[in-house]
């Protein structure tokens, strides 16, 4: 299942970032995430929420670490249907056809 959506980095709390040094000297900056999925559809169709997922000893009373909406990726085929073919109009011998 692929999931698109969007987040609002400026909802995360800041304090929840952690700078990383990596071992080859470079420096990351990661958030821990948690997707869930929701109960029912939202209005526009997510099926999945973002939040933040700080351990439970840096969890604060009142804040919201929901960040993000998701719902699943259905790509749409661009092959055309037997129905679209059957009702397509045909090629007469008068068209000019490059072949």
């Amino acid at each position: 299942m692929i999931l698109t959506g969007s987040i609002c980095l400026s909802d995360i709390p800041k304090e929840l970032f952690k700078k990383v040094e990596c071992k080859d000297g470079s420096t990351k900056i990661y958030l821990n995430v948690a997707i869930l999925e929701r109960k029912r559809p939202s209005t526009y169709g997510h099926t999945h929420v973002m939040s933040c997922s700080p351990k439970q000893e840096e969890r604060k009373d009142g804040v919201n670490y929901f960040c993000g909406d998701f719902k699943e990726y259905i790509p749409q085929p661009n092959v055309p249907t037997a129905e679209q073919i059957d009702s397509a109009p045909s090629v007469s011998p008068a068209d000019d056809l490059p072949f």
